[in-house]
């Protein structure tokens, strides 16, 4: 049996021309069946592309998400290990600015891990509770260093998921008084409530992740724009094509067959309603094709008559479909979603060459678990990461690539460490 919703590719579309010679009306089935039968086939190009990629992403979790969360859970660990230090008096200007820097860089990292297993929320709260310390513990608390008060602004605007709007001044008084805190914290919230506040899908900087950065998304946008400027001209026709009696007959027609209510088997009843609502759907947004392809299936009876109105509009509705689907192909091989990005870096070649690729990139998963721990063990004492703090300092100069325009292989797929 054809799969649900598409059309056996050795069937054309059964039509009867009553208004063309017969000339007129064999070409008009030739050209439709070419179109019925190519929709077909990329249909079952896309499907099939589809279940390989989740069949991949299904094998690449169960092969590589344990090591995946077990690097996010030690980058916890070391990112705590950073944060015990914040408070020492003895780290401070540029070096406390350098750690408090490296803290937020690393939680960045860790947040934008597909895999995280993490409460972020705990680590920032403990971030936070470490500056305000810090902060009075400064002799004249009433001066606070300017690098911890743009750290403090950076976690408060993160924690209400807004820029906040006060003066250096206005901060400094929240950070001595927990009270005004807390209750301009409740008066924000209660701002975005009143207000139908719906935060978006970028990442905590409002930016794209880094995990989903791709250098050929001006491309895409391009491509996808076409497809769907050629989408929206033909949102007329294919509303017309619908008004058309016919397609209201038919439509009727496989109501009253697919209808649920007509069956007593539990499977066959679950089937139907799944039919049902996909007969409902076309009918919504107004989707001829969606009815012929249920038609083709489930009344193989039916006749379709054409007249040359009639003939256009279907032909037109076909190339918009095949021109859909090609779109949604190049979506499923050039996509930003995290499942095609896994694909398409370790999914290519044969078997044997993604079982190495799988098994080097464990290896290096298991490599930074080693190297995060590493790392909280050799750093005990205040000395031991000013030498850290001092070494980014001269490496980085204090500026640093945004991680966004990163090459997706710089930090790999999980919780990269900084060397």
């Amino acid at each position: 049996m054809a799969k649900q919703g598409h059309i056996n590719s050795n069937s054309g579309l059964t039509v009867v021309s009553v208004s063309s010679s017969g000339s007129q009306s064999a070409q008009a089935r030739e050209t439709l069946d070419k179109l019925w039968v190519e929709v077909n086939k990329k249909q079952q190009r896309n499907d099939r592309y589809q279940a390989k990629i989740e069949a991949f992403m299904a094998y690449f979790k169960q092969s590589v998400e344990p090591i995946e969360q077990e690097v996010c859970r030690a980058n916890e660990q070391w990112i705590r290990h950073l944060v015990s230090f914040v408070s020492r008096k003895s780290i401070k200007g540029r070096q406390h600015e350098a750690l408090l820097d490296w803290i937020q860089e690393e939680l960045t990292i860790l947040e934008s891990n597909p895999f995280n297993p993490v409460n972020t929320n705990d680590l920032r709260d403990a971030f936070n509770e470490a500056i305000v310390t810090s902060i009075k513990q400064n002799p004249n608390s009433s001066e606070v260093p300017e690098e911890q008060l743009d750290h403090y602004r950076i976690e408060l605007s993160l924690m209400l998921g807004e820029e906040i709007e006060l003066s250096d001044e206005e901060l400094v008084e929240l950070i001595h008084d927990p009270h005004k805190a807390m209750a301009y914290f409740e008066s924000v919230l209660k701002h975005k409530m009143e207000s139908g506040y719906v935060g978006d899908d970028e990442d905590i900087h409002g930016q794209e992740s880094p995990y989903f950065h791709d250098e050929s998304d001006q491309h895409d946008h391009s491509y996808q724009q076409h497809n769907q400027d050629f989408h929206n001209t033909n949102v007329d026709v294919a509303t017309a094509l619908f008004s058309d009696k016919q397609i209201n007959r038919l439509y009727r027609q496989l109501a009253k067959k697919l209808h649920p209510d007509r069956e007593l088997d539990p499977d066959k009843k679950a089937e139907k309603m799944g039919l049902m609502q996909q007969l409902s759907h076309a009918r919504d947004v107004k989707d001829p094709l969606a009815i012929f392809l249920l038609a083709q299936q489930y009344l193989p009876e039916y006749q379709l008559e054409l007249n040359d109105n009639l003939t256009v509009q279907l032909e037109t509705i076909l190339k918009d479909k095949v021109k859909q689907l090609n779109a949604d192909y190049h979506e499923l091989r050039r996509g930003d979603g995290l499942s095609v990005i896994i694909w398409q870096r370790f999914g290519g070649g044969t078997k044997a060459a993604r079982e190495k690729g799988l098994r080097e990139y464990r290896q290096a998963l298991e490599q930074d678990v080693e190297n995060l721990m590493a790392k909280c063990r050799e750093i005990k004492t205040v000395k031991g990461l000013q030498k850290h703090l001092t070494a980014r300092l001269q490496s980085f100069n204090f500026t640093r690539v945004p991680m966004s325009e990163l090459p997706f292989d710089d930090f790999h797929l999980v919780c990269s460490i900084n060397q």
